[in-house]
């Protein structure tokens, strides 16, 4: 049988990565809220906004949920449900760490187009 040793401490350590970079959005969100106009974006595609809304609050809403989502997928939880070491763990940990940075991905586009929003308004590109 082949250890899974070191994809459990690559799992445990990518959870304080994700966590200290929803922080650092939620920093970046407290930044950005009073620079931003009232209609923000509240659904985007790859580079572009798809839908508007009103409300900026919205912009704390993205980093809370998927710091929600870390600790919900933490290790401890797999490994309760499941005999830790087994392949049946790994797996279930693998598609959580897919799962989690396409979640990075999706946050860090999102708070790029907030910034290029922030930047554009104050003629910065001008």
């Amino acid at each position: 049988m082949i250890s899974v040793a070191w994809f459990d401490k690559i799992y445990k350590l990518s959870f304080y990565f994700f966590i200290t970079v929803y922080i650092l959005e939620l920093l970046l969100a407290s930044g950005l809220y009073f620079y931003l106009p009232d209609v923000v974006p509240v659904h985007i595609g790859l580079n572009s906004v798809d839908l508007w809304g009103k409300g900026k609050y919205i912009i704390f809403l993205l980093p809370c949920f998927l710091i929600l989502l870390s600790f919900i997928s933490k290790p401890e939880y797999a490994e309760r449900r499941y005999l830790p070491g087994t392949y049946t763990t790994t797996l279930i940990k693998l598609f959580l760490l897919v799962v989690q940075i396409i979640c990075l991905l999706g946050s860090i586009n999102y708070f790029y187009i907030l910034l290029k929003i922030v930047l554009e308004g104050a003629n910065f590109f001008h």
